[in-house]
């Protein structure tokens, strides 16, 4: 097994970008991978990736899109999607990151910006995200979309108002409506690269492995021509400790695998 790699983390100072850089030591360019959490404005996720992914020779360029800084949203709605790939333009100006090798790695809510600027940009050659959703949702606190793009808002599905029922019941019937379904999921096809779905069957937030079942099935229907991978794990949404370290495994081997070899 190789050496970790060693790594600095610096502050961005890009735009209006509140992010870290994890530069692994390194002579060579190093592929980068885009990272963020979902509906905890906190940089665990950021971290979590920077330092696992650095030590593997992988730079990460890990952000927070909301609460965290007074220049952010304040809370997770009308997020704009340019706030994202202006990661992936800043990934172009740092000397020592092959642009040509970009992937994008996040979860839950942020499974929805991670799709999205994947679909959107095609720079972004390699994907993982888990317990995801297959189409966009409302803002946390309006009825309005929780993601912008070019000031308009996203296609998006609301939770039905429902008294005494649990949130994934909420889920599960508002994933009834096909219509509205069809018209807030994802143009999954237009992702440039390999994908890695981990989901978990007794997610109780929201089904992520049917969805995740529904992305596979969908890009199959399409033909989709890259790799695509779902891995289910018999744990809630967060996972639990016993199988973070294999997932964390994975996830580190699907960007070796497919921006790094």
């Amino acid at each position: 097994m190789a050496e970790p790699t060693e790594y600095d983390t610096k502050k961005v100072e890009y735009k209006n970008l509140i992010a870290k850089l994890y530069l692994p030591k390194t002579s060579k360019k190093v592929p980068v991978v885009i990272a963020f959490g979902g509906s905890d404005p906190s940089w665990g996720m950021a971290d979590a990736n920077g330092e696992m992914m650095a030590r593997n020779g992988i730079a990460v360029i890990g952000l927070v899109y909301f609460k965290m800084d007074p220049s952010l949203p304040p809370t997770l709605d009308h997020i704009p999607l340019e706030y994202f790939i202006d990661a992936i333009n800043y990934a172009e100006t740092v000397p020592q990151i092959d642009a040509a090798k970009i992937g994008v790695v996040s979860g839950s809510r942020g499974s929805e910006p991670g799709f999205l600027i994947s679909i959107l940009d095609q720079r972004v050659k390699s994907v993982v995200i888990t317990t995801p959703s297959h189409v966009a949702w409302g803002g946390m606190t309006t009825a309005s979309s929780a993601w912008t793009y070019q000031g308009k808002d996203i296609p998006s599905m609301r939770l039905p108002d429902i008294a005494n029922v649990p949130q994934l019941q909420r889920f599960a019937k508002a994933l009834e409506d096909q219509e509205q379904v069809r018209k807030a999921m994802f143009a999954f096809e237009k992702i440039n690269g390999p994908l890695l779905l981990v989901s978990a069957s007794n997610d109780q937030i929201w089904p992520s492995t049917l969805m995740s079942k529904q992305i596979v099935d969908y890009l199959k229907a399409k033909q989709f021509p890259h790799q695509v991978d779902h891995k289910i794990y018999p744990t809630g949404h967060g996972f639990s400790s016993k199988t973070a370290p294999e997932i964390k495994q994975m996830i580190i081997d699907h960007f070796v695998r497919t921006l790094k070899n």
